[in-house]
């Protein structure tokens, strides 16, 4: 069931409203660069992968409904749990591992039996979460890391029980979908949808959108532990196992109020990318400027992008002090050759996946402006191949160049043996996929990890040959104070 309401929604009131300012789990805001939001109000189904396990609860009545769906496509008994196991490919060819089954594989099965449903509108299904930076260890061997602190699995997707869907112009649309043939089902979704219009006419809470004094700032690696790692990895370039590497570390602040740090984020940072997730036990923030994968039907085909960003300047006061700080942007010679550097890792991952001659360089080089920075971007773009869909791109595409180095596998590998535990969201992708197999994500940076009223913010450092240990350490702790002085605001 459906129903739509014109313009002047506003998604952060009606998911204030809907969600108790984001206080019940399994709910998720979603805001994209091309001015669409996603609000789950409620989940039906949550997936969860650890390792080569994947767990698929219900949630919900209408959540069970489709989980007996699924369950009937495996040849498996019903119940609010399924739990599916994969074991990795023992096969030493690259693309025969990425088409292997996986945890991925799942969530294709999960979305493929809700699909039904949505031939009305393809966000009537639709998965919504996050894969972490370590749910590429499945299909790469990398070496075994210590557990996240926080057990953050290697990804957890929700399948929404109710969701708004925001156009650009404020515009929306109410889904409530029902799973199976039971008449009750769809008196659920009639009540679900008049409980998503009650909490429409909400009122925003605003931020007041100003950094706060950050207290009690504490990490998992001190200066001196953090230079460790840097002369590691610079001990690693200068032996050509790679060029390039990032590094990072954890610092964790009070945050007794996650909403309204997220208010105060959305505000001061309006990057490409903003998402507030609600999972079991923490709350995932983030303002990202930077886009993972996405896929977008054209025509008859689907297209591939990723957009990698590197070059970084503060916005002028002036119009000429903007132009200046542009010119100084691209005319650094670090910051190109890493940006050139993560542009030939984007063609690298889009070729694995497109059609042959289809890969191409859309933009280089080109400059996005924001309130208060602006970036150089690149977009590298494919035609998707036939029999590939969103979830064989996710895979191939994490994690992003940006947050692990070149060559990235053996950057990844690396990492796995520099940092102590596993990175969890940080550096990979949140987003959504739906039933016409679109998906958008971006990636898990300046963003916060918020459980029992302490954020934990992991912020990275590029480590090239010539890189001061002590001038990337300040950099980690910069990256990380500037989001925790927003948080504490």
């Amino acid at each position: 069931m459906q129903r739509r309401l014109e313009r002047g929604f506003d998604p952060l009131a009606f998911h204030a409203a809907a969600t108790d300012r984001g206080e019940r789990p399994d709910t998720a805001l979603f805001e994209a660069n091309d001015g669409r939001v996603l609000v789950m109000a409620a989940a039906a189904v949550r997936a969860t992968a650890c390792g080569g396990e994947v767990l698929l609860e219900a949630l919900s009545a209408n959540g069970r409904a489709l989980l007996d769906v699924v369950a009937a496509r495996l040849d498996r008994p019903v119940g609010d749990r399924l739990q599916l196991q994969f074991g990795p490919s023992d096969s030493l060819d690259p693309e025969e591992r990425l088409l292997a089954p996986g945890p991925l594989h799942a969530l294709r099965t999960l979305l493929g039996a809700a699909t039904p449903e949505a031939a009305a509108d393809p966000f009537t299904v639709a998965l919504l979460g996050v894969s972490g930076f370590d749910q590429a260890a499945f299909g790469e061997e990398l070496p075994v890391a210590e557990l996240h602190p926080l057990g953050f699995p290697d990804f957890i997707y929700w399948i929404p029980d109710s969701l708004a869907v925001v156009e650009p112009g404020g515009a929306a649309r109410l889904l409530c979908p029902a799973y199976g043939s039971d008449p009750r089902q769809q008196h659920d979704a009639a009540r679900r949808l008049e409980s998503l219009l009650a909490a429409v006419p909400a009122p925003r809470e605003r931020s007041s959108a100003a950094s706060g004094a950050v207290k009690a700032i504490s990490t998992d690696l001190d200066d001196d532990a953090f230079k460790a790692v840097v002369l590691q990895a610079k001990e690693a370039i200068a032996a050509g196992e790679v060029y390039q590497i990032v590094p990072s570390r954890t610092f964790s602040a009070p945050c007794p109020d996650p909403f309204a740090a997220y208010s105060s984020l959305r505000e001061v940072e309006p990057t490409s990318y903003r998402f507030y997730l609600s999972g079991p036990g923490w709350t995932l923030l983030g303002a990202s400027p930077e886009t993972s994968v996405r896929l977008s039907r054209e025509g008859d085909g689907t297209t591939v992008e990723i957009k990698p960003i590197a070059g970084t300047r503060q916005r002028g006061a002036t119009p000429d002090e903007d132009d200046r700080l542009e010119a100084e942007m691209r005319l650094d010679a670090k910051e190109l050759a890493e940006h050139m550097m993560l542009v030939d890792l984007a063609r690298n991952d889009v070729a694995r996946i497109s059609l042959p001659g289809t890969r191409r360089v859309a933009r280089l080089l080109a400059v996005e402006r924001f309130a208060r920075v602006m970036h150089l971007v690149s977009s590298v773009t494919g035609k998707l191949a036939i029999g590939l869909d969103a979830f064989d791109a996710l895979a191939a595409c994490l994690n992003v160049g940006t947050l692990t180095g070149a060559p990235k596998l053996r950057a990844m590998q690396l990492l796995r043996t520099l940092e102590r535990t596993r990175r969890g969201p940080y550096g990979g992708a949140v987003g959504w996929i739906n039933a016409a197999g679109e998906m958008d994500t971006a990636v898990v940076i300046r963003s916060a990890l918020v459980a029992d009223g302490i954020a934990r913010v992991r912020a990275g450092a590029g480590v090239v040959h010539d890189s001061d240990p002590q001038a990337e350490a300040d950099e980690t702790r910069r990256k990380a104070s500037a989001l925790l002085g927003v948080l504490a605001a």
